[in-house]
């Protein structure tokens, strides 16, 4: 919750209402939980210059007493040798679990193939109360030169009981130009 005050002419009185965060245009949310990836560093040494990567976003698990809906995920700071190209909401059933670290578009030995998964952003995801989310974000990124720092600030949107919601979680993806592989 918020205190907004406005001052009488003369700033003789002073009158404080208290009310919900904004921001963006969005109430700010606090009915999330992304605390698999919360602190957690995830690295990737290798990329390659003009290759793209699938990035996972944290969890969004619904720890309120509350069901809500996920409408869509994004990162929020990206650095100089990075750029997002898209989005894509993924199911934990497709993909076997929630990915950590950076998967090659085009997929590798181990790794599911995020490409060739349904995307669901079309559809807002339904969380209950309590429970894990099903479906998370990930970042389509390419990899345009020197990267000079790490993908941080992950944020999600949902609606709850009506209202627009934005929140943010922690993360952070390091990706580094690597060897060029033989």
């Amino acid at each position: 919750m918020g205190l907004v005050c406005a001052a009488a002419a003369g700033g003789v009185a002073v009158f404080c209402l208290l009310g919900d965060d904004y921001a963006d245009g969005h109430r700010v949310g606090r009915a999330l939980d992304g605390d698999i990836q919360a602190g957690f560093e995830v690295t990737s040494p290798d990329a390659q210059v003009g290759k793209e990567y699938w990035v996972a976003l944290p969890t969004a698990d619904n720890v309120s007493d509350r069901p809500l809906t996920l409408l869509r995920g994004e990162i929020t700071q990206v650095p100089e040798g990075l750029e997002i190209v898209g989005y894509k909401a993924i199911s934990h059933e497709d993909s076997e679990g929630h990915p950590l670290g950076a998967s090659p578009v085009e997929g590798s030995p181990g790794v599911p193939n995020l490409t060739a998964l349904p995307d669901h952003s079309g559809r807002p995801s339904l969380i209950p109360a309590h429970e894990p989310g099903d479906v998370f974000w990930a970042a389509r990124v390419r990899v345009t030169g020197k990267v000079t720092g790490d993908l941080t600030g992950c944020r999600y949107y949902y609606r709850q009981e009506g209202a627009e919601y934005r929140q943010d979680l922690g993360c952070t993806s390091t990706i580094r130009v690597g060897r060029p592989l033989d």
